[in-house]
């Protein structure tokens, strides 16, 4: 692929992936144009306005281990944005709240038995030394789980996550996919017996998707079109020649796709290598997230899990906890996402809909909730938002190149075991991006 010498990359996609992929392009000297069906940047890390202040469509958090992330922050001289705090998270379990930020919290977490509560502090132990997931990929994680924690404390735990999450795929779900949740929280804690420490841009992830946008919008070498959509990537003799856009056609010899892997094999059609039979038998589910700006805090906790029969969704996420910056602004902001298949009626169901069922749910977890503390309510939803990680995932990953020259590819497959998180994206984006300037497909 050496000597293949193409003279501007068109990089489909402008979330974060997308995003880092054309900085890294635009310094190296390449013309590049960044194409963008939604109108405003960002992707997954998109934001919304409250009271003039910038809040994510999705909750997003940072792990001591997001480096890629802290990397490109420091990079674009935002450090002095990026804040960590210890935060509090707890657990909602048949109308109790326990708190569940640390070893100590564990032991007086009384709904599963004292002897399974110390099994859960001993595998999470191993989990974290573990380096190598490989073995973990062809096993279920339920089994997995039962195996090291017990039965009771896996169907108060895990379950709800499991089952609420993947639906009918719960016990299919790789253990090495469960195994990086786990080991990247409990890698949170300094020292490994205190408190979560989790990190966040002071104006949520629009800190960093805004600094990119800015500064690609002033490179000569770079274009951006947004509220553009690409119907079709130009194929010939296995090479990439273009792209054809709504209105138009744009030449270029490679192509970057951060879009979802059904997306891309629409732009590729007929496509017979292995390569794109394997990406269609990857899965994918979707998730409607509804975001509540409250008059008052609904909780102490950042990170509310929850299993109880009474209530549809398994966690609550109150950012204000983690981001201080919402709380100075007058804002009290929680999440409630739900994951499921958009085949599911469920998934389209309206905004009023899912007002009516999460109001009374509300109540349950914090009896002192009112309607009346809803200032404003909106659902943001997305339709690949997260891959089916099942057993022996890791056949179905897809590399970076493609069979066709020219064409490459980032997604969020390509995290496993790494669940979707804005680091990971950043990183995929600029590998794709290193690959191009290897091969010589841009110049």
């Amino acid at each position: 692929m050496t000597g293949f010498p193409p003279q501007h990359t068109v990089i489909v996609g402008a979330g974060l992936s997308g995003l880092a992929a054309a900085r890294d392009l635009a310094l190296a000297g390449q013309r590049v144009t960044l194409v963008e069906s939604a109108p405003v940047v960002g992707g997954l890390a998109s934001s919304r306005l409250l009271k003039g202040e910038t809040v994510e469509q999705f909750y997003h958090f940072i792990c001591r281990g997001d480096e890629s992330l802290v990397t490109l922050v420091q990079e674009m001289g935002l450090g002095a944005h990026l804040r960590w705090r210890h935060t509090p998270t707890a657990f909602f379990h048949q109308g109790r709240h326990y708190r569940f930020g640390s070893p100590l919290d564990l032991l007086r977490f009384t709904a599963v038995p004292i002897g399974e509560r110390v099994r859960i502090g001993w595998h999470v132990a191993r989990s974290v030394l573990q380096s190598d997931w490989r073995g973990l990929d062809g096993l279920p994680a339920r089994a997995w789980l039962i195996d090291n924690i017990g039965e009771e404390a896996y169907n108060v735990i895990w379950h709800p996550l499991l089952r609420v999450k993947f639906g009918d795929h719960y016990d299919k779900i790789s253990a090495a996919w469960l195994w990086h949740r786990i080991v990247r929280v409990a890698r949170s804690r300094n020292p490994w017996w205190g408190r979560s420490t989790f990190g966040y841009l002071t104006h949520g992830s629009e800190t960093i998707v805004r600094a990119l946008e800015e500064f690609l919008a002033a490179q000569p070498n770079v274009s951006l079109k947004l509220g553009t959509r690409v119907r079709s990537v130009d194929v010939q003799d296995s090479a990439v020649r273009g792209v054809q856009l709504d209105h138009g056609t744009i030449e270029c010899s490679a192509v970057i796709s951060t879009v979802a892997l059904p997306v891309l094999d629409r732009l590729v059609p007929g496509q017979t290598s292995r390569y794109f039979d394997r990406i269609r038998r990857v899965h994918y589910i979707g998730v409607v997230c509804a975001l509540f700006s409250l008059k008052r805090p609904f909780t102490r906790n950042f990170w509310l899990n929850i299993n109880h029969p009474g209530i549809s969704f398994n966690g609550i996420i109150e950012q204000t906890n983690l981001n201080r910056n919402l709380r100075e602004a007058g804002l009290n902001v929680i999440y409630v996402p739900y994951y499921l298949a958009t085949s599911e009626p469920r998934y389209r169901y309206t905004d009023t809909e899912l007002f009516d069922e999460y109001v009374p749910m509300l109540k349950l977890v914090n009896p002192e909730f009112d309607e009346s503390w809803i200032e404003e309510f909106f659902v943001a939803r997305a339709a690949y938002a997260q891959a089916v990680c099942h057993t022996h995932f890791a056949d179905l990953r897809p590399e970076h190149r493609t069979p066709i020259r020219g064409l490459y590819v980032t997604d969020s497959t390509q995290f496993y075991p790494e669940d979707r998180t804005l680091s990971a994206a950043i990183e995929q984006g600029r590998k794709a991006a290193a690959l191009c300037l290897e091969d010589g497909a841009v110049i």
